[in-house]
């Protein structure tokens, strides 16, 4: 099967098991980031892969573009999910939480508490300026990765980033 995974096109295709490694807990972040729940996000999660899985072969993404290909996937994932419950939800319930576990009560309830403010600060932005946090932060994408999942340019996914994240600080200052 893992040789099944692979081909030799200027060079061999990257397996998908390193794929999957590579990128799984970027993608997870990313569903969390957009879906505000667990549950869901590793669904989805799940289901992009198997997607992914099923497209590789065909689809033949080139190394550099794997990544970017991977949160297209996602992305179309994530807004296939809100069309299934019927309404938008959007971001953030661990934004660039590693999932580990807090070392005491009180700063599980500290982190609880700021993730509830970056949540409210988040779910203020529009629907694009949500996906480019999510993508840039929760998923971990560099800027160019973010402008080809979104089909803008680089500048213009640098600058517009720059900008929901300006209104989300300036969001966490005002609230009391």
């Amino acid at each position: 099967m893992i040789a099944a995974m692979t081909r030799v096109v200027s060079g061999a295709l990257t397996p998908f098991e390193e794929v999957y490694a590579d990128n799984a807990d970027a993608v997870f972040r990313f569903c969390v980031s957009q879906l505000r729940d667990q549950d869901v996000a590793e669904d989805v999660a799940s289901d992009v892969f198997a997607a992914a899985f099923a497209a590789y072969q065909r689809v033949h993404p080139e190394p550099d573009g794997v990544r970017t290909w991977l949160f297209r996937i996602a992305r179309n994932a994530v807004i296939d999910q809100y069309r299934r419950e019927g309404r938008r939800r959007s971001l953030v319930s661990r934004i660039g939480h590693a999932r580990e576990f807090p070392s005491s009560v009180e700063e599980d309830a500290e982190q609880r508490s700021d993730l509830r403010s970056i949540c409210g600060a988040i779910e203020m932005l529009q629907e694009r300026d949500r996906q480019l946090v999510g993508l840039r932060v929760a998923g971990g994408l560099s800027y160019a990765e973010v402008a080809a999942v979104l089909n803008m340019r680089e500048g213009a996914a640098r600058m517009a980033t720059h900008r929901a994240l300006e209104h989300v600080r300036a969001s966490l200052r005002a609230d009391p």
